[in-house]
């Protein structure tokens, strides 16, 4: 986390955020109130809020890159919301394997519609260095035995729950990974070609 993201909640008057976010911050002498990842609902609850508290809404991803924090923007309008960007998870994921990504192509599966699925993880299996945000629908271990026909001789890197406590990292070849990957919709999947 940066100095200028604890500043924010340490200014919060309402804090909101998934519980484990929240947990992040137990001396944080503020309201909370726990939230999922339906945008809709998110955005009712601090737009109900936000003219009476100074609301810190504590998200998880990449803002700009699939995440939360870009349907809230949307819906809310850039100049009613502030992002405070901590230690994104791509950043942290290729950090961790101490890989180069300037250049890497980025792929989501969060909140794609199941028709698009396909086209997506053909796009990732070929590209040189591709990283795929999983979903729940889409764990590693489903997106590994969609594309071990075309990309099971590759370096594939799985991480799960970057940061955290639980997290869990592992490397193989796709053929072999696909069998038996572990990995929630909290993960990041790295194909390399090495």
């Amino acid at each position: 986390m940066t100095v200028q993201a604890g500043l924010a909640v340490q200014k919060a008057e309402l804090l909101c955020g998934p519980q484990f976010l929240l947990d992040l911050f137990p001396g944080a002498k503020t309201q909370r109130v726990v939230v999922g990842a339906d945008a809709w609902q998110v955005v009712d609850l601090v737009g109900s809020k936000i003219e009476a508290y100074r609301v810190v809404l504590l998200v998880t991803g990449d803002p700009g890159l699939h995440s939360l924090a870009q349907p809230v923007i949307r819906l809310l309008g850039r100049d009613r919301v502030q992002i405070v960007p901590g230690i994104s998870s791509t950043q942290l994921a290729f950090a961790h394997l101490a890989l180069p990504w300037e250049q890497a192509r980025f792929f989501s599966l969060h909140g794609v519609r199941e028709e698009l699925v396909p086209a997506i993880l053909q796009q990732f299996s070929v590209a040189p260095v591709g990283a795929l945000l999983c979903s729940p629908t889409w764990t590693p271990r489903r997106v590994l035995e969609q594309i071990a026909d075309v990309a099971g001789y590759r370096t594939v890197h799985v991480l799960s729950d970057l940061g955290r406590s639980s997290e869990y990292r592992i490397s193989g070849r796709v053929a072999n990974l696909a069998l038996w990957a572990q990995g929630s919709g909290r993960s990041l999947v790295i194909l390399t070609e090495d």
